[in-house]
């Protein structure tokens, strides 16, 4: 091994000690495990680096050791082939997902993924900082402040670790400037001079370390931040807050929560779906209760048996499963949307109440006892829409039935604010029809004007409607807030709203097989929406809250079946006509369902799911050569320059030339110092390389640029000197 390699071996090691104390703490502090995969791809970077493999080698082999090291993590029993099919899906649908900014749902495997690539452009760091501008003190600095905010606010204990980054940074920043002055002064006999450089600095590094560490030490002045901040949080939760998760008392609404993270259920369903529970129609002011059930009707309904309970537009859909298992059970079904029957996965007979007030699904033994299930499946049909229908719809049919029905579903408190009814009158006075006005309500709350908010959330006084008071005051609140709001505002349009509970989709896990996406649902996903009864539609969903989307499917099938003709005199004005699609882009927008990434999500995320071989492919051709070209610039760039100044012939060329070459030089490693003269830097240049051209072109330099001398020769005669050395650059 040559001198200066031996140099930059002992660099890199030190540099991957550094590195190593980002990556020991993981594994405590976090949910990571599998480290040692971490850490052999960080070894082989780095030794790929320093043994200078071209790009062509080194991508191929790091990316087939990622390639494996996930498959070794994440396959479990799954062969090769049907895991690959398996990552390719995770990779395409996590990355929908970060062009929407939705990182918290992101695969372990394709967290896993970004660590890697991450780690990839660290060692690319690492290799600039120690090779090329030979300066790595805000790296040592970074590693020391991360490990001393993990000693302070986690459970890691940093203090050996410490210790290890003083000796390894101190020793680190020696030999970077040994070898700094070793190429500035050009000494010989690098090795005998870096054995008396490093032994003595290292054990002055572990005198001073090891003198530090066994002194006596004063007590802290500060005192230790985190039993102030664990004392207000206890305050806090001494203080009336709520936890969040699902809860059968609604009667008093509004004041902030804390979050629970608590695992509710497990959820194995092809598609993401909004979790029903149950409705409740009776607002009184202050929260929600459920009207008598006196004359509700009651319906026993066996396991298996199909029962159509909520939408009665999805019969064209194929028929799906979800299989939910719980952590937390209670004695009642959470179902999708298109619900049709559940089977119990566990033994025992019994049977399912459904409760059409309340619309909720009770779970009871043979016994008629209350049964709390731990697992069992749902088939449905998605439910979809159609927006035809939907816009047809301005009042209720006539009937002794729907009167009886009207009044129940659009029932107020007398002391209702007159200023709500109002504020709904006006949102909603350019639409004829309950869609658009319930899609205009809807879209209020996505102003700026309204804030999602957990913690600083009023609870109205006894003479405060509690509606009211979010409208019109704070404009600040969470889902309770948003979906009573609506439902009351479109009561006021005497339109049939009724408010209901369950949990948003949950955090996507992955692919729990080739058919089924993974979502972990715990207490903080538990949501409120709103439905609006349409009578040739049934109960349809809006979905009013402030970063949440609509769970639900509108087909945009009004232009089906019309046909233009060119001599009709009925035309649509352009402006209406605009409007219009401009609506349905709207509602196409916010039509699916809560954290589902599908074709219809959205224009980008439809265009990547369909095109995304060619997206990955043509992104990967440009990285490709982009970083292929950024690797390789030192041996193109000189090329470039010395084919664009060898068609010029003047003076002025040569000037040019000559500060080109200066920078070329530069970036080569040759610094040129301050205050040192251009004859006394072209003195080292030529050391270097052991030759006489850069003092004989600097010459010729001086004599132009000093001496006036404006001979049309001069670049001709230089051109060789200038290309000898440009040559010399290349590496």
């Amino acid at each position: 091994m040559k001198q200066s390699q031996l140099l930059s071996f002992l660099l890199y090691v030190l540099g991957f000690m550094l590195i190593l104390e980002w990556l020991l703490p993981l594994e405590q502090i976090t949910q990571t495990s599998e480290i040692h995969y971490f850490v052999v791809f960080v070894l082989l970077s780095l030794l790929l680096n320093f043994l200078q493999a071209p790009w062509f080698i080194s991508w191929p082999l790091k990316a087939a050791f990622i390639f494996c090291a996930l498959f070794a993590i994440f396959s479990g029993e799954m062969g090769l082939g049907a895991w690959t099919s398996q990552l390719v899906d995770e990779i395409r649908i996590n990355t929908v997902m970060v062009f929407k900014s939705v990182w918290l749902d992101l695969s372990p495997l394709y967290r896993s993924f970004l660590f890697f690539l991450l780690l990839w452009q660290i060692t690319y760091l690492l290799r600039y900082w120690l090779t090329i501008k030979r300066k790595v003190f805000v790296f040592y600095v970074m590693t020391i402040l991360y490990v001393t905010l993990l000693d302070t606010f986690t459970e890691y204990s940093g203090r050996h670790a410490i210790v290890r980054i003083v000796i390894i940074g101190f020793t680190l920043l020696g030999v970077l400037f040994f070898k700094r002055l070793y190429e500035k002064e050009q000494m010989e006999d690098q090795f005998s001079l870096l054995g008396r450089w490093i032994i003595p600095l290292f054990l002055v590094v572990c005198t001073g370390v090891g003198i530090g560490y066994l002194s006596p030490k004063a007590a802290p002045i500060w005192p230790d931040p985190v039993p102030f901040l664990e004392s207000k949080a206890e305050s806090i939760r001494n203080g009336g807050v709520s936890k969040i998760g699902y809860g059968m008392d609604d009667t008093q609404l509004g004041g902030p929560f804390i979050h629970d993270d608590r695992v509710v259920f497990i959820a194995r369903t092809p598609t993401s779906q909004y979790w029903k529970i149950e409705t409740k129609d009776v607002y009184t002011g202050k929260g929600w209760v459920a009207s008598s059930q006196a004359s509700a009707p009651i319906a026993d309904i066996q396991y298996g048996e199909v029962r159509r309970l909520d939408t009665v537009s999805s019969s064209n859909n194929p028929i799906q499963e979800a299989t939910l298992d719980f952590e937390i059970s209670y004695p009642h079904i959470v179902r999708p949307y298109g619900f049709l029957s559940v089977e119990k996965q566990t033994e025992g007979n019994g049977f399912v109440r459904y409760d059409s007030r309340l619309d909720k699904l009770h779970t009871f033994t043979e016994q008629h006892h209350e049964e709390r299930l731990k697992s069992y499946t749902i088939t449905y049909r998605e439910a979809v829409f159609s927006k035809k229908a939907l816009r047809q719809t301005q009042n209720l049919p006539g009937g002794a039935d729907y009167t009886d029905f009207q009044e129940q579903y659009t029932q107020l408190p007398e002391t209702l604010p007159r200023r709500v009814h109002t504020l709904a009158e006006k949102l909603t006075a350019e639409h004829d029809n309950w869609y658009d006005k319930a899609r205009a309500i809807e879209a209020y709350f996505q102003t700026g004007e309204f804030s999602y908010d957990q913690t600083n959330v009023a609870v109205p006084a006894n003479d405060e409607d509690y509606v009211d008071q979010f409208l019109f005051d704070t404009q600040r609140g969470y889902c309770d807030n948003f979906s009573t709001s609506m439902v009351v505002m479109l009561r006021t349009l005497d339109i049939p709203a009724r408010w209901v509970k369950g949990y948003a989709p949950g955090n996507y896990k992955g692919m729990s097989d080739a058919d089924n996406r993974l979502y972990e649902i715990t207490n903080n996903e538990a949501h409120s929406w709103v439905e609006v009864f349409f009578p040739e539609q049934g109960w349809v969903p809006f979905e009013p809250t402030k970063g949440f989307n609509n769970p639900i499917e509108v087909v945009n099938d009004e232009h089906s079946n019309s046909t233009s003709s060119s001599s009709s005199d009925e035309s649509v004005p352009e402006s209406e006509e605009t409007e219009q699609e401009e609506q349905a882009a709207e509602i196409d927008e916010n039509s699916s369902s809560g954290n589902e990434f599908t074709l219809r999500e959205s224009g980008f995320a439809e265009f990547f799911m369909k095109y995304w071989r060619t997206i990955a492919l043509v992104l990967f051709s440009i990285i490709a050569g982009a970083s292929g070209l950024f690797i390789s610039r030192n041996r193109w760039i000189p090329r470039l320059l010395i084919w664009k100044y060898k068609i010029n012939k003047n003076d002025t060329t040569f000037a040019e030339a000559y500060e080109t070459l200066l920078k070329r030089l530069d970036s080569f490693g040759l610094k040129k110092g301050p205050g040192q003269t251009l004859r006394n830097y072209a003195s080292v240049v030529d050391d270097h390389f052991g030759t006489t051209d850069m003092s004989q072109l600097t010459e010729r330099y001086e004599k132009l640029i000093y001496g006036g001398e404006e001979t049309h020769t001069n670049w001709e005669y230089s051109k060789e000197l200038w290309e000898n050395l440009i040559k010399k650059t290349i590496n």
